[in-house]
């Protein structure tokens, strides 16, 4: 009888010991990540943001402006090669109550340590970008692709990371070394009239030469019947003489930049 009773508390303990072990297990899980809504913000409320290469492709400069908002913003750039054999990147803070608008910060594309910096061989193709601002009366996040292409490779053909927006310089348009970053600078330099149908999308280089032969195309399955094709001067939206195809519009650009389709 005591052989029974003894076999009977063992069992108890075992399976009490088991209980408590997974009691324990569940108590260390990691929380779920929060879900974030991104790009839920209107076009018009967004700040404008830009990603211009340095003259050697190894050094991005992310600019942030009209931030209508926000007290700060983190920002997170992932960049990788045309295979994505590998993905890197780089993350930072900027507190607009000590940097006013606009701010710049230089993201290196590779590792720097006691003056000696290096990159990847492989050359970086693209990333995307993400911005996380806070401190207003909406919290929000914004995110973009960006293509960072030379002109050797492209043969004068520069295409956003959607295929929506193409700009062709031909094939002497720009010097074959140049670097351009193509991505969607998320919100709008200056305040745009109309519907907007597609865009911001810019077109960037370290200098910004005039272009001869250049023509700017961008598609929308929106109608385009009377659409317009907006270029950024720097002061203001100027429209360009457009012609429009199914399901396209293009004109003839004069410089790099950014352009938009309003309606």
């Amino acid at each position: 009888m005591k052989k029974y009773l003894a076999l009977i508390l063992i069992m108890i303990l075992t399976i009490t010991l088991s209980g408590c072990k997974k009691k324990i297990v569940e108590k260390t899980k990691s929380p779920a990540r929060p879900v974030e809504n991104i790009n839920q913000l209107a076009v018009v409320d967004r700040p404008f943001v830009t990603l211009t290469p340095r003259t050697d492709g190894h050094e991005l400069t992310l600019t942030i402006d009209e931030v209508k908002n926000a007290a700060n913003v983190d920002y997170e750039i992932e960049y990788y090669d045309s295979q994505r054999t590998y993905i890197e990147g780089a993350v930072g803070h900027i507190d607009f109550s000590q940097e006013v608008p606009p701010v710049s910060k230089k993201i290196l594309l590779g590792t720097c340590s006691k003056n000696v910096c290096r990159y990847r061989d492989e050359g970086v193709s693209g990333g995307s970008l993400t911005l996380r601002f806070a401190g207003g009366d909406n919290s929000y996040t914004l995110k973009s692709d960006f293509n960072l292409q030379v002109m050797a490779d492209r043969q004068g053909i520069f295409i956003t990371n959607d295929a929506k927006a193409t700009l062709d310089v031909g094939k002497t348009g720009l010097a074959s070394s140049t670097f351009v970053t193509v991505a969607s600078t998320m919100g709008l330099p200056g305040a745009v009239e109309g519907q907007i149908l597609a865009g911001p999308y810019a077109f960037l280089a370290p200098t910004s030469p005039a272009l001869s032969k250049a023509t700017i195309t961008i598609k929308s399955k929106e109608d385009l019947t009377t659409a317009k094709l907006l270029f950024w001067t720097g002061k203001a939206w100027k429209e360009l003489i457009s012609t429009l195809a199914e399901g396209q519009i293009s004109a003839p650009a004069t410089s790099l930049g950014t352009f938009i389709v309003v309606k």
